[in-house]
């Protein structure tokens, strides 16, 4: 009985080391498959304001440092429309975003727009929802022509969602909640200002590699912190480079094998993340401009 209860014993010690090793190995190959390009491109994002209505501690985009900044339908026209040429329209999901996309007065052009050149993508505008109650019919009416999903990053602050939810429901447009498992909580994403990191292993431990693509006047990027650190160099006067290796100019590749290609690989940028000193769940707060909120 004893060597029964012994065997039993080592089978299930065996087992265990067999489950965490497969465990480890399958998050190696997670890992790794970051360095592969994917089929498709599946993120777009656009900055069309620099600044925010909210100011959230911690900013990944930087909005709480950004100086009053809308983004001119001109260039966003002629930004949008080489993607879509380049991807022959093939592009997942478009997210227009900021700061705060509601401040910008023209907005529902830039809807128009991006809807006419990607007649079969999913385009989300990402807001803090504070000033979606405040939405004339003119609004409603064009995110429901041109299915536009409403996406809110729900944070803790006090709005009327019945309200928004009814005005949604009533004018047929689809509202969904972006980040709603973190609204209670907050995002820390260290820069090392030294820029000693290792930006493979970086890269291979980043939440949001090959994933997040981001555009910015002509401009491709591979995170939002690429995209948006000028506004953190200008407001503190540090100078992290962001170098001619740091994004693609969309103007001078041929197709979308490039982005794809590209966004399968860190940026030089990628040394000055601090990966192993993020965290997830600080308590949610208002900015202070502080330096430390980024570092």
């Amino acid at each position: 009985m004893d060597i029964q209860i012994e065997i039993l014993h080592l089978i299930s010690k065996l087992k265990n080391y067999i489950i965490k090793k497969h465990t480890k190995i399958s998050q190696l190959k997670q890992k790794l498959r970051k360095f592969c390009p994917k089929k498709c491109v599946e993120f777009i994002e656009f900055h069309i304001v620099e600044h925010c209505n909210l100011n959230c501690k911690s900013c990944v985009h930087f909005s709480p440092l950004a100086k009053e900044e809308y983004l001119d339908i001109k260039t966003f026209k002629n930004d949008i429309k080489r993607l879509s040429e380049i991807t022959i329209g093939k592009v997942k999901t478009i997210n227009i975003f900021g700061g705060e996309p509601l401040l910008h007065k023209d907005l529902i052009q830039f809807l128009d727009i991006a809807r006419y050149f990607f007649p079969n993508t999913k385009i989300r505008l990402v807001t803090n929802g504070i000033l979606l109650s405040e939405q004339n019919e003119d609004f409603w009416g064009n995110c429901k022509k041109n299915k536009i999903v409403i996406s809110i990053t729900k944070y803790p602050i006090k709005l009327n969602w019945s309200l928004i939810e009814q005005k949604a429901d009533n004018n047929g447009v689809k509202l969904e909640f972006f980040a709603d498992d973190k609204k209670d909580s907050q995002w820390h994403f260290p820069l090392d200002l030294s820029g000693k990191q290792n930006r493979y292993t970086n890269f291979m431990d980043c939440q949001e590699a090959n994933k997040c693509t981001n555009v910015y006047k002509g401009k491709l990027y591979i995170c939002p912190i690429a995209s948006n650190m000028r506004h953190f160099n200008k407001y503190f006067k540090m100078n992290i480079p962001i170098t001619e290796k740091d994004y693609l100019d969309i103007y001078k590749i041929k197709n979308a094998n490039e982005i794809l290609k590209f966004c399968a690989k860190p940026s030089p940028i990628c040394k000055y993340c601090n990966i192993k000193g993020r965290t997830f769940n600080n308590e949610w707060n208002i900015s202070k401009k502080e330096i430390t909120e980024w570092i």
